[in-house]
């Protein structure tokens, strides 16, 4: 019976223990990232608090993997914004940064959905080994915690006339890897 009862409290705090590894706990932005956010950058429609919700979700991303926390850069957040304005949802290719694009048929789109949706390919992403498993696309996410990038600047154009409605571009230096992460 003592036997049995032992077991018992060993399963017990496996349990426990499994279920606390499980635990995902937010992690806190960086407040210094955060401070570095200008009341507004010229030329670019997106307001402090937009602004400052990007900054928290990238740095929250690198914050969970050890990184340094991105600085928002106001010069970058202009090439970004000038491509935005654009309306062409591709690529930049003449752009020297890492690029993150999101578009949306919502011209009233809410800034968080494109961090969420470039964060939700975390899974396909190994960091040790800078890989994407086969079949999956990892470059958003990737970009987003590229050890070296320590700048990032965005825009966003919300009277695209078609299809898209609004795009939000947000470029990144240094970039990922060799080139843009798409």
């Amino acid at each position: 019976m003592r036997s049995i009862t032992v077991l018992a409290v060993l399963l017990l705090l496996l349990a426990a223990s499994a279920a606390a590894q499980k635990t995902v706990r937010p992690v806190p932005p960086q407040k210094e990232a955060i401070a570095t956010i200008p009341a507004r950058c010229p030329g670019n429609p997106l307001t402090q608090v937009e602004m400052t919700q990007i900054l928290v979700e990238h740095n929250r991303a690198r914050a969970a993997l050890g990184l340094s926390p991105l600085k928002w850069d106001c010069n970058i957040a202009l090439t970004a914004q000038s491509w935005a304005s654009k309306g062409i949802p591709g690529h930049n290719e003449y752009t020297p940064y890492g690029e993150n694009i999101f578009v949306s048929s919502d011209g009233a789109v809410k800034v968080t959905l494109a961090t969420d949706g470039w964060f939700s390919e975390k899974d396909g992403w190994t960091n040790s080994t800078g890989t994407c498993a086969p079949g999956k696309i990892c470059t958003h996410y990737a970009q987003m915690v590229w050890s070296k990038t320590s700048r990032i600047g965005c825009g966003i154009n919300r009277t695209i006339s078609g299809k898209f409605k609004s795009m939000i571009v947000c470029n990144y230096d240094p970039a990922a890897q060799s080139g843009r992460a798409f």
